[in-house]
């Protein structure tokens, strides 16, 4: 049995790099569902903005203020919250970035796949494509006329 092969894709939200085996690729673009989730939610706010913008949200906007200001007989904002004391941060020590890059430089790069944690020897940079043959036609076909 051969070992599976992997794609390689960049996240679309947090543009990490993913790789995923052939049994669990269904044309991911999210390397993870929190990104998926925090994209289709910035989505959905899009959409709203979108919606209150036109004249149709506006409208219904209008008809629900005016329902909850009837059921409620006035319409008032909660006070501010008490500013907080400012909270200082404790030191610590951090790493330069000489040791960073040269522990990620001994580490190996696996390739495994991001959702079945199966290591995948070859790994391609596309979607698998199966090879569509067109009719090479013939001058001589192309002019109507018979060979």
């Amino acid at each position: 049995m051969q070992p599976p092969t992997g794609r390689l894709y960049v996240c679309a939200r947090c543009r990490a790099q993913v790789i995923v085996c052939r049994r669990c690729d269904s044309g991911q673009t999210y390397c993870d569902r929190d990104c998926a989730q925090a994209s289709r939610r910035a989505s959905l706010r899009e959409a709203g903005r979108r919606y209150q913008r036109s004249r149709r949200g506006r409208m219904a906007h209008a008809a629900r203020m005016r329902r909850y200001r009837q059921r409620r007989e006035k319409v008032t904002h909660h006070s501010s919250a008490e500013p907080t004391a400012d909270a200082l941060l404790i030191a610590t020590s951090t790493t330069s970035a000489s040791e960073t890059t040269a522990t990620m430089a001994t580490t190996p790069s696996l390739a495994h796949c991001r959702f079945c944690h199966c290591a995948c020897e070859f790994v391609r940079h596309g979607p698998l494509r199966r090879r569509v043959f067109h009719e090479v036609r013939t001058a001589t076909e192309k002019k109507g006329t018979d060979p």
